[in-house]
């Protein structure tokens, strides 16, 4: 018995050395989005007299203060081509006056173990949530990049922080902190360019060792958890969030933006080394925000 339990441990570390010593497929992870010019600015005229960082900065702050509109976000995560683990994400946030309402399907393959579905809805004075672990009643349309369920779960009291929560809901863009220029990179451009009345650019972040413990502690702390990483030998590159925004009523406000991520470290339960690249993907519309009966269905 004991040998038989040493060669699938054995087994068990040889597969995810292939994992993680390949890190994660462009081809899974890499999602395109709607707008082919974010990200990509050739071509495009240079927006004269404007700054990436402050014009980012602004339609940031012009998104905390909104109080009508929907957030569209995908995720999507893969190790060694898909072949070991997987996982994707839809999440559907919408804001309308005091009530907060999100939604989010996770879907997970072989090693992640993180499948559920979850809801959030804050009336204006409570708060409700539900959660259903697992994947059986989740559906992934892979060619389409579509997730559904046929199970959200029943509704229940929130007993956590609330004031938190929706602060969380509200206002988190990114666990990097990006509230000085002191943060981006070195290589960070802060060129905005135009095409059709949109201002496109990109925010580069400073994610050298030093700076990862300290400024983007959070950050750091998020991937040791997630992949199972030592924090002596972790490294990061420079992430990227590349930016759609528009000015709407008179205001700069976020139309897209999508996050980049390559990472890399040392397992802390095995002698493999971790390596990563993940996509996160959000689109904003404004002044359409309904939460709907069948939203917050069970709540009395």
């Amino acid at each position: 018995m004991r040998k038989r339990l040493s060669v699938v441990i054995i087994l068990a570390v040889c597969v995810l050395s292939l994992v993680f010593a390949t890190g994660c497929s462009n081809k899974f992870t890499q999602l395109k989005a709607k707008d082919e010019n974010l990200g990509n600015y050739e071509g495009l005229e240079v927006a004269e007299g404007m700054s990436a960082y402050d014009l980012v900065m602004e339609a940031y702050k012009n998104w905390c203060n909104d109080e009508n509109y929907v957030r569209d976000e995908y995720f999507s995560f893969a190790a060694n081509d898909g072949a070991v683990a997987t996982r994707n994400t839809h999440l559907i946030r919408k804001i309308k006056g005091d009530e907060i309402y999100s939604q989010e399907i996770i879907f997970g393959t072989r090693f992640d173990k993180g499948s559920c579905t979850k809801k959030y809805y804050f009336d204006g004075e409570n708060a409700y949530f539900t959660n259903v672990a697992g994947k059986k009643h989740i559906s992934y349309d892979k060619a389409n990049n579509v997730l559904s369920t046929t199970d959200w779960g029943k509704f229940a009291p929130f007993t956590g922080d609330v004031q938190e929560e929706n602060r969380v809901l509200t206002e988190h863009m990114t666990t990097y902190d990006i509230s000085s220029r002191d943060y981006l990179s070195k290589d960070h451009d802060d060129t905005v360019y135009v095409a059709d009345g949109i201002y496109y650019c990109t925010i580069t972040i400073d994610c050298r060792e030093e700076i990862m413990k300290t400024v983007h502690r959070a950050a750091l702390d998020e991937f040791l958890a997630n992949t199972g990483a030592k924090e002596e030998g972790f490294s990061c590159e420079d992430t990227t969030i590349d930016f759609a925004i528009a000015e709407i009523d008179g205001v700069m406000k976020m139309l897209i933006w999508k996050r980049n991520e390559k990472y890399s470290g040392n397992h802390a339960s095995f002698f493999i080394s971790v390596g990563c690249e993940q996509t996160c993907l959000a689109y904003f519309s404004y002044g359409n925000a309904e939460i709907t009966s069948q939203d917050i269905a069970g709540i009395a």
